[in-house]
């Protein structure tokens, strides 16, 4: 069922679902929004709906139709995903399995990985032809922004002259990494940043943490589960600790030690995610001591380094530190330099803890 393959997208998910017992389905669909929003997982169940014998709007998991598209063995379904020219048949086939097993966990391709001329003539070659099962021809093309420009254009051929009972998927970080005269022959869907509620209540169910380590992650990982899960295996305090010195040494530090640490930080974009999502935490729970509720904080046990931060930045410039790394967040989604942004955020906050030094 797809309110149990796919994470939070309620909107998202209910309009598959009307598509999916529908007898008009589009020929072509287009996911797009953010890494770990569950792109992967909503194109695996639409794909696999259609080939479950009971005819409900998703998956039975039971079903010999549901069983075969479990394991990819089913003949009239295809998973493409970008490879790297040395990747050995075995290991492809080896990945494929992993992310239908596991659409919110599977190794993301590499930078150069593209899919090539060759998996789209091979597609192809297989819709040419009617359904093995006398069904549905269903293509799943995860990473599509990652497709060569030979592969994106013969792509195109079978858009525009699709094969009847024909499905392509495909997932893009964004509609502008595609070719617009692929965009244009699709119906869309966007996927949002996942709520805070829905991932704590993922986490709590899949990997039995508890709560309060639960809403910490969630609060941390902006809306991304493939984050959120990897967070899990490490330790939560630390990622506290480091979103504490990160805020620390934007108001304490020396310029030219600031300057070497901000490179570094930027340097590896999830890493500095998560150092962002752990100064949320901090900033966040000085806006309730702000506002007289310090028995809500999420560091119940640092109250102290929590009133050091407030009465450094003051109640205003906790607000606007708050919303300048939600906007890094979205300069990251949108490949924008990312030192560049940190570097403003440092400027600010500076300015703030300065004028707040001095009593101005």
């Amino acid at each position: 069922m797809f309110d149990q393959a796919v994470v939070g997208q309620k909107r998202v998910t209910e309009r598959l679902e009307r598509m999916a017992g529908s007898a008009n389905l589009p020929h072509a669909l287009l996911f797009t929004g953010p890494e770990g929003t569950g792109k992967a997982a909503a194109a695996l169940e639409m794909a696999r709906s259609l080939y479950c014998d009971r005819g409900i709007a998703g998956c039975c998991e039971r079903c010999r139709g549901c069983r075969k598209t479990a394991g990819l063995n089913h003949p009239d379904l295809s998973l493409l995903f970008p490879f790297s020219q040395r990747s050995s048949p075995e290991t492809e086939r080896e990945t494929l399995v992993r992310i239908a097993a596991d659409p919110y966990g599977y190794p993301l391709p590499a930078d150069h990985a593209t899919h090539s001329i060759g998996q789209i003539r091979a597609l192809q070659k297989q819709f040419a032809y009617g359904a093995f099962e006398g069904g549905w021809r269903v293509a799943v093309i995860l990473h599509a922004d990652q497709m060569r420009a030979e592969a994106a254009n013969a792509l195109l051929k079978t858009l525009e002259e699709p094969p009847a009972r024909s499905l392509l998927i495909l997932t893009a970080s964004a509609q502008d990494s595609l070719l617009p005269t692929i965009v244009s022959r699709c119906q869309w869907a966007v996927f949002s940043p996942v709520s805070v509620g829905d991932t704590a209540r993922m986490l709590s169910n899949e990997h039995g943490i508890d709560d309060d380590a639960a809403t910490s992650i969630a609060r941390t990982c902006g809306g991304n589960l493939r984050r959120a899960r990897e967070m899990v295996d490490h330790e939560v305090d630390g990622l506290h600790d480091r979103g504490y010195r990160f805020l620390s040494a934007l108001l304490w530090d020396e310029e030219a030690r600031i300057h070497a640490a901000l490179e570094k930080v930027a340097a590896n974009r999830d890493e500095a995610l998560q150092l962002l999502g752990g100064a949320e935490i901090w900033l966040r729970d000085a806006l309730l001591l702000h506002y007289g509720d310090p028995g809500s904080v999420t560091l119940a046990g640092r109250i102290d380094e929590i009133r050091r931060l407030s009465r450094a930045l003051g109640l205003e410039s906790v607000t606007r530190t708050a919303e300048k790394i939600e906007s890094l967040r979205e300069m990251n989604r949108r490949n924008v330099n990312l030192y560049v942004g940190l570097v403003s955020l440092w400027r600010e906050v500076r300015s703030v803890a300065d004028q707040q030094s001095s009593g101005g």
